[in-house]
């Protein structure tokens, strides 16, 4: 037993010996830079993955190898514009990497994210998008309105100081409570009612949320990755399923509950040939049909799992963007200042921030803030990893074979100060604006140059399906928040500070946690009715 043991030692120790010579000089990557450790393992990414500074380490090995780095055996990253536009065309032979896989809970839950057969993803995404029309966004509008209304109703509360200031309110909590309530509405037709006051044990579905991403995220880069690909449909996802703790379990059966009721409404509806009582996402996706064969495009098993993606998708990251928001413009004064002035001047009552010309193309300045938000917050910190396909491709000049997974850092991309300058770690809104004054704007040619760059809902088969909606969510609740409200900064929490190190230290940044999406603490915020 012990010779048996020793050999098993023995023949481990040769194997990962050869396997990091091979790695090192004769893998396909062994030219591209990178940390000794991230050239032989992958053991550094996922040591991070799980810490959720990711994306902050990621930045660092930029700035010390340039703008390609090899950050684990057979993973190439980037941090060019021209690199992000080269492997996200439509034309650019790869897919989606095993990473989106380990997302799924069992072989049926496929959804437009976690499905990496290029043809199956197309077809889900275009099915997908007859939910996502012009028709559907402005019947949402004023299921919107509502909800930020009462939002805006609950958020100073009843205690104030001397001044008028509420107490200081943690707009990470708050936000999760808007999104998630608003996208009860619109997927479902149903009330979650999380911002209310009082108990509701719907209130943790966030924290539920953000705890599936902290455990999946270091799965999903472990450097064992592919044999646990190869387990899931050979017994693991029933261990797995086992061993997930009860929240998490909650969530997943929340959603599944609440979308077995809103399928049989709408089934029951079609049977009686009633008209829609409302015309939210779920009437829209359960009435889409398959343009090729006339059939229905989800069944009640697809619209579960693509469920689970819009509610995370559609509530944890646009909540995030609210809150980089609402930190950056109270931290940066001029820009509150004139941001504040452009929705106060251009609409005369709040009731008038809807969906249309003057507040998603007249605000010119809230949507310059919504950018450097986009840039320095992204939802997204990291990379969305692809593999190349049989035959390789060509990415920034740089030939990939088959194989090797490859992303851009977005985190990184955003900070890059060969593009934004050495100002590229600052709030400044104006680098969006066209004007030949400094102090207002930026040159119309270098704008233009900018927004090529700027990548805020992605491109081609990687967009994001719910663009608009999103852009319309923020837009009405940032506008008509701070059309009512004064706003400013109670607590420090969110920020940098010097003990957290290398990227981190600066106290005008908003520190995110990586766990695939962005998860965020505070800003800590008052509010102030204004006098009109």
């Amino acid at each position: 037993m012990e010779q048996l043991t020793a050999s098993a030692i023995s023949f481990s120790l040769i194997y990962l010996t050869a396997t990091a010579i091979y790695n090192l000089y004769w893998h396909p990557l062994a030219k591209y830079p990178g940390p000794f450790l991230c050239r032989i393992s992958g053991l550094p990414s996922f040591y991070h993955a799980c810490m959720g500074d990711r994306h902050i380490w990621l930045w660092q090995l930029f700035q010390i190898y340039g703008d390609k780095i090899r950050a684990s055996p057979n993973a190439l990253l980037f941090n060019t514009s021209e690199a992000w536009h080269s492997l996200f065309d439509k034309k650019t032979n790869v897919r989606k990497s095993g990473f989106y896989e380990a997302w799924m809970r069992n072989k049926h839950d496929i959804n437009t994210l976690s499905c990496t057969d290029v043809e199956l993803h197309h077809k889900k995404r275009r099915l997908l998008k007859l939910a996502f029309t012009e028709q559907s966004l402005k019947a949402w509008g004023p299921f919107m309105a509502r909800h930020i209304d009462r939002w805006n109703e609950l958020l100073p509360e009843e205690k104030r100081d001397e001044d008028g200031w509420s107490e200081p309110q943690d707009l990470s909590k708050w936000s999760d409570f808007l999104l998630f309530d608003l996208l009860g509405d619109l997927c479902f037709g149903m009330n979650f009612a999380t911002k209310e006051p009082g108990e509701n044990k719907l209130k943790t579905i966030p924290h539920f949320i953000a705890k599936h991403m902290m455990i999946n995220y270091p799965i999903a880069k472990s450097p064992i990755l592919d044999t646990f690909l190869w387990l899931k449909p050979r017994g693991l996802d029933k261990l797995i399923e086992l061993a997930t703790p009860k929240d998490v379990k909650d969530f997943f059966s929340f959603v599944d509950e609440t979308v077995t009721k809103r399928v049989q409404m709408e089934r029951q509806r079609e049977r009686d040939k009633s008209p829609a009582e409302r015309e939210d996402m779920f009437h829209f996706l359960c009435t889409a049909r398959d343009p090729e064969t006339g059939e229905l495009a989800f069944n009640e098993t697809d619209l579960k799992s693509e469920a689970h993606l819009l509610i995370i998708a559609g509530s944890d990251t646009t909540a995030d963007l609210l809150c980089a928001f609402f930190f950056y413009v109270t931290h940066f004064p001029q820009a509150y200042a004139r941001v504040v002035k452009e929705i106060r001047e251009t609409f005369s009552r709040p009731e008038e921030i809807v969906q249309g010309s003057a507040l998603l193309t007249d605000c010119k300045y809230l949507r310059a803030c919504l950018n450097e938000c986009f840039r320095l917050a992204p939802a997204g910190p990291s990379e969305l990893e692809r593999m190349v396909l049989p035959g390789g491709t060509n990415i920034a000049g740089e030939f990939l074979p088959e194989g090797v997974k490859l992303g851009v850092v977005h985190w990184a991309l955003g900070r890059n100060e060969e593009f934004y300058g050495g100002d590229a770690n600052v709030f400044r809104p104006e680098r969006w604006i066209v004007s030949d004054n400094p102090a207002e704007g930026t040159p119309a040619e270098e704008v233009k140059r900018l927004r090529h760059g700027l990548h805020t809902f992605g491109k081609g088969v990687g967009d994001c399906v719910g663009q608009k909606v999103a852009m319309l969510q923020l837009s009405m609740a940032i506008a008509r928040t701070l059309w009512r409200f004064d706003v400013r900064v109670a607590e420090r929490l969110g920020e940098g500070r010097p003990e957290l190190g290398w990227g981190r230290r600066d106290p005008n940044t908003y520190m995110l946690r990586d766990a695939y999406i962005a998860l965020r603490k505070g800003p800590i915020l008052q509010f102030k009715e204004r006098c009109v």
